[in-house]
């Protein structure tokens, strides 16, 4: 035998018996081996953005409202799309905290998804500070797995991912940065999320709806977000260009001194404007310290009307017992871990993410226990789980 042949085929078997080695260690260790020959990990081109509603008549604003309190039944999702791998398979989920509600949700449905893959999900806590959430992200490169899910700031982990990206592993956010859809800015192959513009818009149709037209507005935030930013011009510009409402103000509190700050903020407010006027805010945080000062100045549950986003549990028991918020703007929990598994399934066939944004919905005291609302979270009735799970395993299942 020539005995370049021979050494080549005895190379070959060394290529293969190495091969088979990786493959075994990996399943032993119940880590997927990394980056899936297909995979995409670079952002496709972003979607376009949401413009956001400057004026809203009434009645446009009633129809809004009617809309976004209504039943969550339709599936507006995918359909079609590629099939899930069923090789050993590792998902590491980055919570940007997991001491917050909504991040341990999300990982929540994250790990669902994957377990009904027979895939392993990993959860990483990034405890809420820059430094944790970098940490957390770098051990999750380090373990070489499919794909990386995080909850965490996409912008102050840009080393990480850019590493990530660059070893073959898709990155995807779950209100990682501002909207929805890939965005290549942050090397995010997907960011998940409600769209903002629709979520202030919705607020402002609740305030002119309810208020017939004549509200007198307050818009509280945290001006460090730039997705905080965002939903306030969505949910104040309708406001502003109402003929009969009045913008009273923007108030920014940094989230880490609302508790410093809100009761002399809230003092000063009802002596500039009294006791009357309707609140908005980015985020449902805010609302638990504003009803403690509105109760601590005596002002009536009647006379307040604040309006939130997010949805967390408090927001549901605010609203149920008719303390000061009236309407809140929840995230979807567990959906938004679907569509993070979904975003994988895509990315490892190198396929472009579904253009799926799920519509807001308002929690308000008529629907507050409906669409998951019992268990103070928004899980939409829109059989989301059986309807991926017929995309990933090519079933028909009536959902």
């Amino acid at each position: 035998m020539n005995f370049a042949l021979r050494a080549s085929r005895n190379g070959a078997r060394r290529v293969r018996s190495a091969a088979f080695a990786m493959g075994a260690a990996a399943l032993a260790t119940g880590l997927a081996l990394p980056a899936h020959a297909e995979t995409r990990a670079k952002p496709f081109d972003a979607w376009p953005k949401s413009e956001i509603m400057k004026t809203m008549s009434l009645d446009e604003a009633k129809a809004i409202v009617a809309a976004r309190t209504g039943p969550q039944t339709e599936w507006k999702g995918p359909t079609t799309g590629p099939e899930a791998t069923t090789a050993a398979t590792t998902v590491v989920y980055v919570s940007a905290d997991q001491s917050y509600v909504s991040f341990v949700n999300w990982g929540r449905g994250v790990s669902e998804a994957a377990e009904a893959l027979g895939w392993k999900a990993v959860t990483l806590n990034g405890k809420g500070t820059v430094t944790g959430n970098l940490s957390a992200m770098q051990q999750a490169v380090a373990m070489k797995p499919a794909a990386i899910v995080t909850s965490a700031d996409a912008s102050a982990l840009q080393g990480p991912i850019k590493q990530a990206v660059d070893a073959g592993i898709p990155v995807i956010g779950i209100h990682a940065t501002a909207f929805p859809g890939p965005d290549p800015e942050t090397n995010l192959f997907m960011n998940i999320g409600s769209d903002p513009v629709e979520i202030g818009a919705a607020q402002a149709a609740y305030v002119i709806a309810k208020s017939n037209g004549t509200a007198r507005l307050l818009h509280f935030l945290d001006s460090g977000f730039a997705i905080a930013r965002l939903k306030a011009e969505a949910a104040t510009e309708p406001v502003k260009n109402c003929k009969g409402c009045t913008f009273l103000e923007m108030i920014n509190i940094p989230i880490a001194d609302q508790t410093r700050r809100i009761p002399s903020v809230i003092s000063g407010v009802i002596a500039n404007y009294g006791d009357d006027w309707w609140g908005t805010t980015c985020c449902d945080n805010f609302y638990p310290y504003i009803a403690s000062a509105l109760r601590a100045s005596g002002v009536e549950p009647s006379k307040v009307h604040l309006v939130g986003a997010d949805g967390p549990p408090s927001a549901y028991d605010m609203i149920r017992k008719g303390e000061y918020e009236v309407a809140t703007v929840p995230e979807p929990s567990t959906l938004f871990g679907y569509q993070a598994i979904d975003a994988v399934v895509r990315a490892m066939a190198g396929e472009e993410p579904a253009k799926f944004v799920q519509p807001t919905y308002l929690v308000t005291r008529e629907n507050v226990d409906k669409e998951g609302g019992d268990k103070n979270e928004f899980i939409p009735s829109n059989g989301f789980a059986c309807h991926y799970m017929n995309v990933w395993r090519k079933t028909a299942k009536a959902c």
